[in-house]
Parts: structure tokens; C-alpha cells; sequence
């Protein structure tokens, strides 16, 4: 399965906005995202760093996101706006950028300082 970098955005902004400590994200409670290719992407942040989730490795595989970690809340803030998220899916797509967490936050920078100018 490929990495999909919108199912990324959702499970983080979906995470954020549960609100509480005592709360989980379940894999079925992603819109529009079926319930195992989210497990796969929790998965993946929670091996990135950016989530802290349960995985059971059973078939299917079937995850529960627990939280944020700073370094989620920190790439989350990056790519949270609409129009910055597109931009940078834009500027990869016309440099010929295969999307990586160091690239958009590379283009996330830079959007985000062109706006500030």
C-alpha cells in the first residue's frame, strides 16, 4: 500500500480535534477513509513519531490512535490551512517531488514564508 498523504492530514486534524487526553481515533472513524488503509497510516505515524497508537498486527491489521506527539502537533501546524496544504501538493506535483515528511515541511516553510512577506 502506498503512502496517502491526505489520509495522513485527516488522521492528524481528526486526532487534534478528539480534544482530550482520555480519547482514541479508531480506524473507522476517519470520513471517507476506509477503516484498514487508515490503520495502515496510523501505523506508519505512530512509526514516524508523530502519533502514539495500538496496532494489532492481526489480519487486518487494526489500529487506535492515542494522541498527538509534539513532533505531529508541530508538523500538523504546517500543513493544518487549506490553501498551504494544496500549494504544497501543487509544487511538488510541478517539480516533479515525490511527497516525503522533509519535503513538505521544506515547501510548508517556504509557502508559509512567502505569505508572511
Amino acid at each position: 500500500m502506498q503512502r496517502d498523504w491526505d489520509v495522513v492530514r485527516k488522521i492528524l486534524l481528526k486526532l487534534e480535534a478528539v480534544g482530550d487526553t482520555t480519547s482514541e481515533v479508531q480506524s473507522d472513524d476517519v470520513n471517507g477513509c476506509d477503516p484498514e488503509k487508515v490503520s495502515y497510516h496510523m501505523r506508519l505515524l505512530d512509526e514516524a513519531g508523530l502519533i502514539r497508537a495500538k496496532c494489532r498486527q492481526h489480519v487486518p491489521l487494526n489500529c487506535v490512535a492515542l494522541s498527538l506527539t509534539w513532533r505531529g502537533h508541530e508538523f500538523l501546524d504546517q500543513i493544518r490551512q487549506d490553501t498551504v496544504w494544496n500549494k504544497i501538493k501543487d509544487a511538488a506535483r510541478e517539480k516533479g517531488l515525490s511527497l516525503s515528511l522533509d519535503v513538505i515541511s521544506g515547501l510548508a516553510k517556504s509557502i508559509i514564508a512567502s505569505i508572511l512577506e
